[in-house]
C-alpha cells in the first residue's frame, strides 16, 4: 500500500513540474507572439467566498465556507482572450452539524487548506461580461478533520496533491473592479478508496471515473481588482 502511495505521489509530482513548464511556456509563447502595441500583462489581486462540499462523504450541501485570496498574473491573446495564472490561497471541504430534532447527532467538519495554481482561459462575450475555464493543480498545506468521536487530523491522510477543473461567469464592474462566480471541482481524489474502488461496479465511464474516492466541489465568489501596466512602446521618447 505504501509503495502504490509513493508511485501516485510521485506520478502527481511529475505532473505538477510538467504544469507548471507548460504554463510558462505558454505565457512565453503569449508574450513573443503578440503584434500589437497595448500592454499585454496585467496583475488581479481577488478575495472572496466559498461554499464547500466534498463528494463521497455521505453528505451534501455546500455547507463549509472557505475563504479565497491571492494574485493573477493576466497575458491578453487577442481582443477578446486572455489567459490568467493564478498564486492563491483557497479553503475547501466539508461541514455537517448535529440536528437533535431530527434525532441526527453525527458532526463531520473538514477544513483543507491549499495554495492553488489555476490556469484560467477568459474570452469575453460582450464589453462586459465573460465565461471562464482551465485547471488548476492544488497543494494541500494543512487540514483538519473531526467527528462527533473528536479529532481524526491525520488518521486518514488526504492526498497531498489535487487536480481539478474550473467553469466560471464573471462580469467587470466599472474600468478595474471585476466579479466572478466560479465553480471547481476534482478530478483527481483528494482521499482514495484504495483497493475497494476496483471491487465495485458501475456502469458507465463517468461514474467509473469519479467514485474512487472523495472529491471536492466549491462555488466562489471572487471580487478582484485589476492593475494594468502601460506599455513603454505607448510612452514618449525622450531626448
Amino acid at each position: 500500500m505504501n509503495n502504490r502511495r509513493n508511485i501516485q505521489n510521485e506520478s502527481v509530482k511529475n505532473g505538477l513540474v510538467s504544469f507548471c513548464f507548460s504554463t510558462l511556456l505558454f505565457f512565453s509563447i503569449s508574450l513573443f507572439s503578440q503584434e500589437q502595441k497595448e500592454n499585454v500583462f496585467s496583475l488581479k489581486t481577488g478575495l472572496g467566498l466559498s461554499g464547500t462540499q466534498i463528494h463521497g462523504d455521505n453528505y451534501s450541501g455546500f455547507d463549509k465556507a472557505g475563504i479565497y485570496g491571492g494574485a493573477v498574473v493576466s497575458a491578453r491573446m487577442n481582443k477578446r482572450l486572455s489567459l490568467d495564472l493564478g498564486f492563491l490561497f483557497t479553503q475547501k471541504g466539508s461541514r455537517h452539524n448535529q440536528n437533535p430534532v431530527k434525532n441526527d447527532y453525527s458532526y463531520y467538519y473538514v477544513n483543507l487548506n491549499y495554495i492553488e495554481v489555476p490556469l484560467i482561459a477568459n474570452y469575453l462575450l460582450n464589453k462586459d461580461y465573460f465565461v471562464s475555464g482551465g485547471p488548476s493543480i492544488a497543494y494541500l498545506a494543512s487540514y483538519t478533520e473531526q467527528t462527533e468521536r473528536g479529532d481524526w487530523t491525520g488518521v486518514y491522510p488526504f492526498e497531498t496533491y489535487e487536480y481539478g477543473i474550473n467553469v466560471g461567469l464573471g462580469k467587470r464592474i466599472k474600468e478595474k473592479f471585476i466579479f466572478e462566480v466560479r465553480s471547481s471541482n476534482s478530478i483527481s481524489p483528494i482521499r482514495s478508496y484504495g483497493v475497494l474502488a476496483s471491487t465495485v461496479f458501475y456502469p458507465n465511464a463517468v461514474a467509473q471515473f469519479f467514485n474512487k474516492g472523495l472529491y471536492n466541489n466549491v462555488l466562489t465568489f471572487i471580487l478582484s481588482y485589476q492593475f494594468k501596466f502601460k506599455s513603454r512602446q505607448n510612452e514618449p521618447v525622450q531626448n
